[in-house]
């Protein structure tokens, strides 16, 4: 009986092999067998559960519920959602996106962040921002909006998709730090999960970015480009920070070679010919990265 290694399990199932170590500490998933070393070996069975079950997880079940079906084991988080069974509703949402709303629902955050992960290997950024995690965050506002009630549900989702992009660029090869893009969340916005996005999509590409986190300063942003000497600036609002449309020429007068674009609705209606607008998280991409592709190389 031919056994193998998690290394030959991982490489197989196209994961790290620190994640078949976690399926197996997390969800029970682990080797029937042991090398004349004691080093854990899988028999051809072992491999084939584990294969069900990362189909299945980037089908969009939940590690949890699948581990439990394919084990046998029944779980009660299997039969419902968060408190009273519901779940989190996403019209038209495809098989990961409805996934991913039950394990919110249930407030299962490790889940969703897995599976995410996962959806981020097999599809990418763009992909998944626009198709898996735009229409559950819209969805879970939506409720809140319309009930009052799951903010928990949209805060959990928010950590843990933000943690999932940050892994993500862990897993990808090592980038330049050669002349990075800024990302900036303007200076009353909250929200920068959307840079977070863009920062895994310019490291698919092979551009490095630093993320200055929600609610910076124009002043702060415009120090940091010219210390960076930033090729490209994206600022994110997602409401009207009229102050913060009359001090953009702070940013755009860092230095020569810098581009600003804006990004989100709280750019709406906003006409200056010093900046370009990113309409979309695949928009921004393309035009960071070639803002990047165009900077000045050294000695210039």
């Amino acid at each position: 009986m031919k056994l193998h290694s998690v290394g030959e399990v991982a490489a197989r199932l196209g994961v790290a092999p620190t994640t078949v170590r976690m399926w197996g500490e997390r969800y029970g998933l682990t080797a029937s067998e042991r090398s004349a070393g004691g080093h854990r070996r899988f028999t051809a069975d072992d491999v084939s559960l584990l294969d069900r079950f990362h189909r299945a997880v980037v089908a969009g079940e939940s590690p949890m519920v699948a581990a439990g079906v394919l084990t046998g084991r029944k779980r009660s988080l299997s039969r419902g959602g968060g408190p009273g069974g519901a779940v989190l509703a996403v019209p038209g949402a495809g098989r990961i996106s409805q996934g991913l709303a039950r394990a919110a629902s249930r407030l299962d955050g490790m889940a969703v962040e897995d599976a995410v992960v996962d959806a981020l290997r097999s599809a990418g950024t763009v992909i998944v921002w626009d198709d898996v995690v735009r229409p559950l965050l819209v969805a879970a506002g939506e409720h809140w909006q319309r009930t009052g009630l799951g903010i928990e549900i949209e805060h959990l989702l928010t950590q843990a998709v933000s943690t999932a992009f940050v892994r993500h660029i862990t897993e990808l090869p090592k980038i330049t730090r050669d002349r990075p893009v800024l990302l900036a969340g303007g200076p009353h916005e909250e929200h920068v999960l959307a840079l977070y996005a863009v920062r895994a999509g310019l490291a698919e590409h092979g551009v490095p970015a630093r993320l200055l986190g929600p609610r910076t300063p124009m002043t702060a942003l415009a120090a940091a480009s010219h210390r960076t000497r930033a090729p490209a600036v994206l600022i994110w609002m997602s409401v009207k920070d009229e102050a913060a449309e009359a001090d953009l020429g702070l940013v755009t007068s860092t230095h020569r070679w810098m581009q600003l674009f804006l990004g989100g609705a709280g750019w709406d209606g906003v006409a200056d010919p010093r900046v370009k607008v990113a309409v979309s998280l695949a928009d921004a991409v393309t035009q960071l990265e070639a803002a990047w592709q165009a900077r000045p190389r050294a000695g210039h």
